[in-house]
């Protein structure tokens, strides 16, 4: 990119059709076929409707400055009139429609470069649609769009812009990138988006098919290596019963005076509430055995259940009552490196 050339502002600095973005936002949250988030559950996950959107308007610039290169709103306009066709006007949105309507009765109205610009940000709302990001004709545009000002705005001749992310996290940014035609370079401190990043973007696109087949075989191998490590944990023997449900507990030790009961942490007795048949679990606690015996029941009441021994953190014994810390609580799970190691099988049922 040559130094002294003068910047247009990118579209994004100028506007961006938020409301309809995060309408498609909102909706891919219940999205789970073929979705990066069924890859790997990642907190903060950006949505990618919203990563697409962003990801477009910070790499093309905006027709209507007056520093945009020509070659680019040359290459914005024919782009856009493409989508004036009756067939291409089928993939967009009804609100969308209205501006290419126009355009195509008057092939002059993307002569104005504002109404230009109406016309890539309503492709880029359109664009963020869960269900329009594998359609060829929104690829291929994103990607000629991406080239273009990529080009206009000094880049090596058929090469592509650089989008780098640091801070990667589950992915969505560079994935979107690399959906619109850039080069991606992400990285991140925590090994779990690195692997997570490393398979979207390297591993998928690379090996495909292979990739399925390959993962799919591995994963034979490894439920059975884990049949056989963990058989001893739960029933063996032939039965009616579909056993395929299991209910485990941490426990922690009563730091009550004379106590030091190890009991489970259970948050709510409940199992099924909201059905025909109830079913919750029932502690009874025995001070002088010192025993606590569970039992699954089918309560005729809500108040015959009481409430777990584990709320907010904090523990309370059912032999003794008294109520261990939140911060004695975190630090005996932390010195068993998080309580599986000796957690407690409470119930078994089925689907």
């Amino acid at each position: 990119m040559n130094p002294r050339m003068s910047l247009p502002k990118r579209l994004i600095e100028i506007d961006l059709p938020i409301k309809r973005v995060s309408a498609h936002a909102r909706r891919e949250k219940n999205t789970r076929y073929g979705h990066i988030s069924t890859l790997h559950i990642w907190w903060a996950r950006r949505p990618l409707a919203a990563s697409r959107a962003i990801v477009c308007a910070a790499l093309w610039p905006d027709p209507a400055d007056p520093q945009c290169p020509m070659t680019f709103i040359k290459a914005a306009r024919q782009q856009m009139l493409s989508w004036t066709a009756h067939e291409r006007q089928k993939l967009l949105s009804e609100e969308s429609q209205k501006r290419f309507e126009k355009a195509r009765k008057d092939s002059s109205v993307f002569d104005d470069v504002v109404e230009l610009r109406g016309a890539l940000l309503d492709f880029i709302a359109d664009f963020a649609n869960w269900d329009n990001s594998t359609i060829r004709e929104y690829l291929d545009t994103s990607r000629a769009l991406t080239k273009a000002a990529h080009e206009a705005l000094g880049g090596v001749p058929n090469s592509r812009p650089l989008v780098a992310d640091p801070f990667a996290g589950g992915g969505s940014i560079p994935l979107e990138a690399l959906r619109v035609g850039a080069d991606v370079f992400a990285s991140d401190l925590n090994p779990i988006p690195v692997l997570l990043n490393k398979v979207a973007l390297e591993y998928i696109p690379k090996y495909g098919p292979r990739l399925v087949e390959q993962f799919k075989a591995s994963a034979v191998v490894i439920r059975s290596a884990l049949e056989l490590k963990l058989k001893g944990f739960y029933f063996t023997t032939p039965s009616d019963e579909n056993r395929s449900v299991f209910f485990w507990a941490r426990t922690i030790a009563c730091e009550g005076p004379t106590c030091g009961y190890q009991f489970p942490l259970i948050r709510s007795l409940w199992l099924r509430q909201k059905s025909q048949r109830p079913v919750a679990f029932l502690l009874k606690g025995n001070p002088t055995t010192r025993k606590v015996d569970v039992e699954v029941v089918s309560p005729k009441a809500a108040s015959a259940v009481g409430g777990g021994t584990s709320k907010q953190g904090a523990a309370t014994c059912p032999i003794c009552g008294y109520t261990t810390p939140v911060e004695s609580v975190r630090s005996q799970l932390s010195e068993k490196r998080g309580g599986a190691i000796d957690a407690k099988l409470l119930a078994a049922g089925q689907k």
